[in-house]
């Protein structure tokens, strides 16, 4: 139900959204005078300000194809193990070295903080010498029934 508020709501602010833009196109034109005022550079800053805050942005991707396993290149592959509307569990496949025996699994939680949590990549990065599920960027499996 929460996931067609969320739609509801984007595609309802989809008109202003495109407003927004078009009139910020417009103020910050150099063939427009009030391009040149305090007041039209005001207007752009703040319609830009609004289309930026209200347009969809895709997940940056991890990106993690290696990583460094008792000193020697280890691939690592990303697999989602379970998907849902506001969650997807990934898992984090490591092609271990000959000789590496099991490590204890971790997971990581990324925090629901109604944005993508772009500095789990790097959290992600560091621990790839252990095996990982995660949530992926922005989303927690807290919400996964």
């Amino acid at each position: 139900m929460f996931y067609h508020i969320y739609e509801f709501g984007h595609a309802a602010m989809a008109p202003a959204r495109a407003t927004a833009e078009s009139l910020r196109i417009a103020y910050s034109n150099p063939f427009n005078p009030l391009s040149y005022t305090a007041l039209g550079r005001s207007m752009a800053a703040g319609l830009e300000v609004f289309e930026r805050a209200t347009r969809r942005y895709g997940k940056p991707a991890f990106e993690l194809p290696t990583t460094t396993i008792a000193g020697r290149p280890a691939s690592v592959h990303e697999h989602v193990v379970l998907s849902k509307p506001f969650c997807d569990l990934l898992h984090f496949e490591r092609v271990l070295p000959p000789g590496h025996g099991r490590d204890p699994k971790l997971l990581i939680v990324a925090p629901m903080s109604g944005h993508y949590a772009t500095l789990l990549r790097g959290t992600v990065e560091a621990l790839l010498p252990m095996p990982i599920s995660t949530s992926p960027i922005g989303r927690t499996p807290a919400w996964c029934p």
